[in-house]
């Protein structure tokens, strides 16, 4: 790989948006496209705004190195079964027309689905009933199933940082599903794009990756040190809600990821919660 790489991110949302000025910053040639228009500038990004599943989007390079796929499903008009497996298609398509080498793939660990606790790593089977899972599953299939030698399609966990706050929904002890007694996985945003531009620089690229922090918490502790946090009383807390499951009840390991040599800065929703919101 060389340093310098020509890199279209598609979907430049909380995550994409990230990444797009970060690669710019390392030296990179990026064009990033939102589906709407946003009047976005600067940051040394090509910005488009456009539906490139649709078709072609104006201001897009003919050539490229490296397609990142970082959707999300519009709140208005879309669903995850109209984003995630058309969008994976597209940017399969869009990687064979502009000869670039490399295709990462932003999915979720929710295709793990609920394992009552047991540890996910990269080989677990997939499963679940969570919303989009199949959307998301589809997607994975289309980049997994595209013969791409370096595609690959990163789960990437509970994304929170800058702008998405998880502090209030986890301190709300009452409506925590299973009384808190499940685990949950993070992964903040900075970490993640390190992750991704970590991943687009491999010289050998795994089909899978985790990223998380790495560090799993029973909802219920998390509650309890936020409340600590501010001073109040973890013992007053009052857990409910035990007869809803979370869908989501599992560890995700990271490391097949940090043994490519990638540490995430914030090592838990500790140090994320203090220091990256």
């Amino acid at each position: 790989m060389t340093d310098s790489l020509r890199i279209a991110v598609l979907g430049a949302g909380y995550v994409g948006r990230a990444v797009a000025i970060a690669a710019a910053a390392r030296g990179h040639v990026v064009t990033a496209v939102r589906r709407s228009g946003s009047g976005e500038r600067g940051a040394g990004v090509t910005w488009c705004a456009g539906d490139f599943v649709a078709g072609p989007v104006d201001g897009m390079p003919q050539r490229l190195d490296a397609v990142l796929l970082t959707v999300a499903p519009s709140r208005t008009t879309d669903g995850y079964d109209a984003t995630y497996p058309p969008a994976a298609a597209a940017a399969v398509a869009l990687m064979r027309s502009s000869s670039a080498s490399t295709l990462l793939y932003t999915s979720s660990t929710g295709v793990y689905g609920g394992r009552d606790g047991e540890w996910v790593r990269e080989d677990s089977a997939r499963g679940g009933t969570g919303p989009g899972n199949t959307a998301l599953m589809k997607a994975e299939d289309v980049v997994l199933g595209s013969a791409l030698p370096r595609a690959t399609v990163l789960r990437i966990a509970g994304i929170y940082g800058p702008g998405r706050d998880p502090r209030g929904r986890l301190l709300n002890a009452s409506a925590l599903p299973q009384r808190g007694e499940y685990w949950v996985n993070l992964a903040h945003r900075d970490d993640i794009v390190a992750a991704l531009l970590h991943a687009l620089m491999l010289p050998v690229l795994p089909a899978i990756l985790n990223v998380a922090d790495g560090m799993p918490t029973r909802a219920a502790d998390v509650a309890r040190w936020l409340a600590s946090a501010s001073a109040r009383d973890p013992d007053a807390l009052v857990f409910g809600n035990a007869a809803e499951r979370s869908r989501s009840d599992q560890r995700v390991s990271s490391e097949l990821l940090k043994s490519t040599g990638w540490t995430p800065t914030f090592a838990s929703f500790r140090e994320g919660f203090t220091n990256g919101l």
